[in-house]
């Protein structure tokens, strides 16, 4: 049995398994760390660049052998030291996954030892996880980015942040070639979701802002090439320095700030949702599933010209 006092970074897994030692172990195989592989092999193409480097960073959590019960158990207390309740929830589906495709691939194990282990959530509503900037906020992130200049990445990060609600590791993938006068196109080799491929039209304050200009001197194959990326994560370095130098951080460790990067784009959201924007419109330009199939099979034929009336929301 391996002590399960370890940290859970010094749990990893290899093709080399001891002898089980007990019954009750359903993951005693020395072909355990063959599996995952497998696992990986088989499934990976479904995936995107950052779900596949998630979850291969997930399972690396588990231990070598003689995985049972108990050992699982073990697991989950030293990852809830480190990790958010809802990143172990994460991992937990990881590991779930992985043993459905196990118990269905391999006659040695039919136990999954993780079911069950899931942490119970306090419910809140999805629109009060992340607060949206107010005028007087949005005055203080501009300061931020002045303050870098426009010939910085910080401050086109910022910027065109503010005026697509694009995610951050869109942002940070963006080619100049995918900048023009009339649109921004999002098409990075890692995007959440298939919605997330799509043209914003390009926001008239972006362009007296000089966006244009700064593309046109970029030589690099990435407009955000200074920050580079981290185990499939374009948004690795921006992120960090974001939550360095964010105005509205709290000043109380592991206390989150009132308002984040990520804020911004709930911000575009609400000035959709007051302003009566279609539901479609606003999904289109936000790379959101409409929750329609038809809506999502289609709506990517619609002309970019029929969003720009949308954008002029986002003041």
């Amino acid at each position: 049995m391996r002590e399960v006092d370890k940290s859970p970074m010094e749990v990893s897994y290899d093709a080399k398994a001891s002898t089980p030692q007990s019954s009750a172990a359903v993951a005693v195989s020395p072909k355990f760390g063959v599996l995952i592989k497998a696992y990986l092999d088989e499934n990976g193409h479904r995936w995107s660049l950052r779900e596949y480097t998630r979850i291969e960073n997930s399972l690396k959590f588990l231990p070598k052998t003689n995985l049972n019960k108990e050992s699982a158990i073990a697991v989950k207390q030293s990852l809830l030291k480190i990790k958010t309740i809802p990143t172990f929830n994460r991992y937990l589906k990881y590991f779930n996954a992985f043993f459905r495709w196990v118990i269905a691939n391999n006659v040695e194990i039919t136990v999954n030892p993780f079911d069950g282990l899931k942490v119970m959530e306090k419910k809140t509503s999805q629109a009060s996880k992340r607060n949206a900037y107010n005028p007087e906020q949005l005055a203080e992130l501009y300061k931020l980015a002045d303050k870098y200049g426009n010939k910085s990445i910080q401050y086109w990060l910022i910027m065109i942040g503010r005026y697509t609600g694009a995610r951050m590791n869109e942002i940070c993938q963006l080619k100049p070639k995918d900048i023009t006068a009339g649109a921004i196109h999002i098409r990075g080799d890692v995007l959440k979701t298939d919605n997330a491929k799509r043209s914003i039209p390009t926001h008239p304050r972006l362009i007296e802002l000089g966006l244009l200009d700064w593309v046109g001197q970029c030589t690099k194959d990435r407009l955000f090439h200074e920050w580079k990326p981290v185990r499939g994560s374009y948004s690795h370095a921006g992120s960090s320095w974001f939550s360095r130098n964010n105005p509205f951080k709290s000043g109380i460790k592991g206390e989150k700030a009132t308002v984040d990067f990520h804020s911004l784009r709930h911000t575009v959201a609400t000035e959709f949702k007051q302003a009566g924007v279609a539901s479609q419109y606003a999904a289109q330009i936000l790379g959101h599933s409409n929750g329609n199939i038809t809506y999502d099979r289609y709506w990517k034929c619609v002309n970019i010209s029929m969003l720009k009336e949308a954008m002029l929301f986002i003041r």
